[in-house]
């Protein structure tokens, strides 16, 4: 996930690629109900263990490929967390087949939504199809997706 970070600026980049794209939503997962700081903390080995969210790779991913990163201590051991990346990387794989790529599905949604918005659901809503992505998260997404510029910014505290 390509962010910037300068005292409590936070700045969160779109993604550039359908793997940047995976990546975004798998730490937006993990983040959930975690601390964010340990999510980041451990990414690095997060991203190296999905094989830096490649979809082909990560949605051949197995049982076996879960136990194995249950035994990792380097990754939140979190089966739920674990096969949600998976499962997100199938469904990014599904879109691909039927879109050529994920940013292409998303740019299609967007059009359809301001061509139609009362035909067309939003872009949050749609992203609500990812598993582990729910209405505050989409919205985050959303509005990142929507963003004028090349990322968002906020404040932490």
């Amino acid at each position: 996930m390509r962010e910037e970070v300068a005292g409590n600026v936070h700045k969160i980049y779109k993604p550039k690629n359908d793997s940047e794209f995976l990546e975004q939503v798998s730490f937006i997962t993990f983040v959930i109900g975690f601390n964010f700081n340990v999510v980041r903390n451990k990414w690095p080995t997060i991203k190296k263990a999905f094989h830096n969210f490649s979809i082909e790779k990560v949605a051949a991913m197995n049982e076996k490929d879960i136990q194995k990163l249950l035994q990792n201590s380097g990754v939140i051991r979190n089966r739920r967390k674990l096969t949600t990346v998976i499962d997100n990387a199938r469904i990014c794989k599904e879109l691909c087949v039927d879109n050529g790529t994920v940013l292409k599905w998303i740019d299609a949604k967007k059009k359809a939504h301001k061509k139609d918005p009362l035909l067309n659901p939003s872009l949050a809503e749609e992203f609500r199809i990812f598993s582990g992505i729910g209405k505050t998260t989409s919205g985050w997404l959303d509005n990142l997706h929507n963003a004028k510029g090349q990322y968002i910014e906020y404040e932490r505290e």
